[in-house]
């Protein structure tokens, strides 16, 4: 059997769907008998049914005594029709290469116990880290119990993200801001302040020439709800959820709720909403995925926190100088613990992916 290609191929599926199955990892499952596919399959973009239902449905009879390679641990958790790992025994699989372990506490070596309980071969640990890789939101959110936290930024080569009267529009290219869009596309939801919304009016979609293909969840943190009424991000509110954090309960508050706003009320400490209690809040709302969107301040108040996993860096070769914005007020790139993951060039631009530390 060609063990490797097929869970290779189980991979390939998985990506299929990445950054649409939040707050669910994305998971590739294939179904073989005889060395050949007789069915495959990738979590559903809901999040739900899972890849291993999918593919077992369109197996039908044909699973008996078939092997199936998944990329994570099928589900011991109940849903419609049995967990995962019940429909894999009532199936006749006879026996499951599985990738990874899943994390999460209501499934963690549940699922592989009970399928070698049940007599089941069971094969774990191939391209394991290719399943981490591809949803690392979900491993890292379960382990820190907040939100998978990327920052990207467009900088100058002085390590600059505007000039100082803000004039500026674009830093980074065309084919920088390309990825940077791909980036926002596979995130579950946009983090911001109320500064930026004010100073920019984002619309924070996504877009194919100039049609809106995703609305992307957005979260604001405005301690003195400074949101305009009439911001952009309050557009299409049906196809998303704006959560607002604020210490604010009053008159504006009560017309973002009825706009559809969910509005979090939370204690000032030290003139500043407390962040981390955000980042926990958030999690509890399902959300383990996250894209800053904001300022130097900002970044750097997360970055003090350590509230970040990710930093995305398109560099630009142009110099602003002492007046200009700041990539980290009151810090420098090199200050914070990091490793380099990725380093690519878009024409003139450098793009780095780092990890925090």
């Amino acid at each position: 059997m060609n063990h490797l290609k097929f869970i290779n191929q189980a991979h390939d599926m998985a990506l299929k769907n990445l950054g649409k199955t939040f707050p669910n990892p994305t998971v590739g499952c294939i179904v073989c008998k005889n060395n050949k596919i007789i069915s495959k399959a990738v979590t559903s973009s809901t999040g739900r049914p899972h890849a291993e239902e999918i593919a077992l449905k369109k197996a039908g009879k044909k699973a008996n005594k078939a092997t199936m390679y998944v990329t994570l641990e099928p589900c011991f958790h109940s849903s419609r029709n049995g967990s995962c790992t019940d429909q894999i025994l009532r199936s006749g699989i006879k026996e499951i290469f599985i990738s990874c372990v899943d994390q999460d506490p209501r499934t963690k070596n549940k699922s592989i116990n009970k399928l070698k309980r049940n007599k089941i071969k069971v094969i774990t640990g191939i391209k394991k880290d290719q399943t981490l890789n591809i949803n690392k939101f979900f491993f890292r959110s379960i382990k820190k119990k907040k939100p998978f936290t990327k920052v990207k930024m467009a900088i100058s080569n002085d390590e600059k993200i505007a000039w100082g009267n803000y004039k500026s529009k674009w830093i980074s290219n065309s084919k920088s801001r390309q990825h940077a869009h791909n980036l926002r596309n596979l995130s579950q939801a946009i983090l911001t302040t109320s500064k930026t919304i004010i100073k920019d009016n984002p619309r924070f979609t996504v877009r194919k020439k100039n049609k809106i293909l995703k609305n992307l969840n957005v979260i604001v943190v405005d301690k003195d709800l400074k949101i305009p009424l009439n911001s952009r991000i309050l557009n299409n509110i049906h196809d998303k959820r704006v959560i607002i954090f604020t210490s604010m309960n009053n008159s504006k508050s009560l017309k973002l709720k009825q706009l559809g706003c969910e509005i979090i009320k939370m204690k000032i400490k030290n003139n500043e909403i407390n962040l981390n209690k955000v980042f926990s809040i958030l999690y509890k709302l399902k959300i383990s995925d996250l894209m800053v969107e904001a300022g130097g301040i900002f970044f750097a108040n997360l970055i003090k926190k350590k509230l970040v996993d990710e930093i995305h860096l398109y560099k630009a070769p142009i110099i602003i100088g002492e007046k200009g914005i700041p990539l980290i007020k009151g810090n420098q790139l090199n200050n914070i613990k990091k490793k380099l993951l990725e380093k690519n060039e878009f024409n003139d631009n450098l793009y780095l992916r780092y990890e925090t530390r």
